[in-house]
C-alpha cells in the first residue's frame, strides 16, 4: 500500500505518519527530514535550500524532484518500497511533482494507492505551528498549547525553528493554497483522496484514518 498525506502545514500530516507507518508497517518517506539533512551540509547547494525554505517558499520541482529520485531508486530503499509500501509526507507538493512521481513508481511498478487530504482552518493552524518547540537534546516535539512537555525538560533546552514563526507561516499557506491545493483535483480524478478533519485531537483523527485504510 502506497500513501500520500496531503495538507496544509500544521495539519498534523507528521503525527499521523508515524502512527499510519506504525501500524501498518510502511517504509516513511519524510520531504522535510530529507531537505533538513540536505541544509545540514555546507556546500552551494545546502546554502541555496536553506534561503529558500526559512523565506517559507518551496523548492524548484526540478531541484526536490532530482532528490527524491535519488533518495527513492537506491537499492536499499526502492526495496523497502516494494516489500512494504511507502507513506509520503510532504511530497509532491505541485501538480508537476505529481506527474513526476507517478511516473518514478510506474518505472517501478508501483502506484499510488490512497491520498489522505487532512483539512484545517488557517486561525487553527497558524496558533498551533507558532506553538510548536524542539527539544535540542532529543529531537523530541511539543506543542506548547496541546501538547506541553514534560516537568523534566527545561524551558532553555526547547528552540521555534525559524520556519514556525507567524510571518513565514502565512507565506507557506498563500504558497500552498496556490500550489499544492490543486492536488486534490489532481488526485480526486483518479478517485484516491479522503478527506480527514486535521483540526481533531490526534488519537481521533487517528482513528477515522484507520477506518479509511483498513
Amino acid at each position: 500500500m502506497n500513501i500520500i498525506l496531503l495538507g496544509p502545514p500544521g495539519a498534523g500530516k507528521g503525527t499521523a505518519a508515524k502512527e499510519i507507518c506504525k501500524l501498518y508497517n510502511l517504509f516513511p518517506f519524510y520531504a522535510g527530514d530529507l531537505l533538513r539533512e540536505r541544509m545540514s551540509k555546507t556546500d552551494d547547494f545546502a546554502k541555496y535550500i536553506r534561503e529558500i525554505i526559512n523565506n517559507g517558499a518551496l523548492l524548484p520541482n526540478d531541484a526536490i524532484n532530482k532528490m527524491v529520485e535519488e533518495f527513492l531508486t537506491s537499492d536499499t530503499n526502492i526495496e523497502n518500497i516494494k516489500n512494504n509500501g511507502i507513506l509520503f509526507d510532504g511530497y509532491p507538493r505541485t501538480i508537476e511533482q505529481a506527474t513526476f512521481l507517478e511516473k518514478l513508481l510506474s518505472d517501478n511498478n508501483q502506484k499510488i494507492d490512497k491520498v489522505l487530504y487532512l483539512y484545517i482552518d488557517d486561525a487553527k493552524i497558524i496558533k498551533r505551528i507558532v506553538a510548536r518547540r524542539i527539544d535540542k537534546n532529543t529531537g523530541n516535539i511539543y506543542n506548547l498549547i496541546s501538547n506541553p512537555p514534560p516537568p523534566n525538560v527545561k524551558t532553555e533546552d526547547l528552540y521555534q525553528r525559524d520556519d514556525d514563526k507567524e510571518y513565514i507561516i502565512k507565506n507557506r499557506l498563500n504558497i500552498y493554497k496556490k500550489m499544492t491545493e490543486p492536488l486534490i483535483d489532481f488526485y480526486n480524478k483518479r478517485h484516491l483522496v479522503s478527506e480527514v478533519d486535521g483540526s481533531k485531537e490526534v488519537q481521533e483523527m487517528f482513528c477515522d484514518i484507520n477506518e479509511i485504510l483498513k
